[in-house]
């Protein structure tokens, strides 16, 4: 509670920041066969995360390892479907199944340059 409070006169500027970064992200992932968030016009986005959806498993894990070699480290912040977590008990999900191994989270922070940027979507566009 004392973090949030003592961030939230910059609640302004950092998703001002975040923002200009996912909108970097789109622009030089435009035309790639990755799938960004879909947000709806009506929906004001906080800019927390910026997960792709890749084609398959393997694209991911792929891509997950060429940054990681580079010292990039994305998360699999959905991963695994929560259906599947022991604790739960399994119950089939196929559609949170199939969306949890293809996504991986890119790195959004207020301070990521736009020439980080540039190296993250370069690498992923090569692969």
């Amino acid at each position: 509670a004392a973090m949030g409070l003592a961030i939230l006169p910059y609640i302004p500027e950092i998703f001002s920041k975040r923002k200009a970064i996912v909108e970097d992200y789109n622009s030089l992932l435009k035309h790639t066969p990755v799938q960004a968030l879909k947000i709806r016009p009506e929906t004001i986005w906080n800019y927390s995360y910026y997960p792709l959806l890749f084609e398959n498993e393997a694209q991911l894990i792929t891509v997950e390892q060429k940054l990681n070699e580079q010292q990039i480290f994305p998360r699999r912040y959905f991963y695994p479907s929560l259906n599947t977590i022991q604790y739960t008990g399994y119950t089939s999900a196929p559609i949170s199944e199939k969306i949890a191994n293809r996504v991986l989270c890119l790195p959004l922070y207020t301070d990521l340059s736009y020439k980080s940027v540039c190296t993250i979507t370069e690498l992923i566009i090569k692969i």
